[in-house]
């Protein structure tokens, strides 16, 4: 029973994207190699298997620019059904460091708000939601952990975040 349960029950994959506020406001942004309609994105990725999307935004954050965040509040999860994932937006902020981009990575650049480039929708909406977090706490002090959202999120939506490969 339980293995006719798990090949039946649809599966989804799951992505992470972090927002990033330098001391002026403006809100860190990527050039990425591999996206040819929104070149320029926030950073994030997809998970790995078995691997916590906290511990995930961290590992694209070092992984795209180099440096060290401390994670904040989770600002949103969204769904896309092509293909069918889930995003999960963090707010954090960058500890002091030089930054070495990857191979992946054209080029990393400050945008102000008012001067964004085109973005994916959800994107732009992790950052605007992050605007209105910012002007109440500070990233690293929210009012509820990002472990403890990401869980009560997943288990409302049953989620499996185990991908067969």
């Amino acid at each position: 029973m339980q293995m006719a349960i798990r090949l039946t029950v649809p599966r989804q994959r799951i992505g992470v994207c972090v927002v990033i506020f330098d001391e002026q406001q403006r809100v860190l942004l990527l050039r990425h190699v591999f996206h040819p309609y929104y070149p320029w994105g926030l950073p994030g990725g997809w998970l790995g298997r078995d691997e916590d999307p906290a511990a995930g935004a961290l590992r694209e954050v070092r992984e795209e620019t180099g440096l060290t965040a401390v994670l904040g509040s989770v600002l949103q999860i969204t769904h896309d059904s092509s293909p069918p994932h889930l995003t999960v937006a963090f707010l954090a902020e960058l500890q002091p460091g030089s930054m070495t981009l990857s191979s992946e990575i054209i080029e990393a650049r400050w945008f102000a708000m008012d001067d964004l480039p085109g973005l994916y929708p959800f994107m732009i909406s992790a950052v605007e939601t992050a605007v209105a977090v910012q002007t109440t706490h500070s990233p690293s002090q929210t009012p509820h952990s990002a472990q403890a959202t990401i869980n009560t999120a997943l288990a409302e939506e049953k989620i499996d975040t185990h991908e067969k490969k």
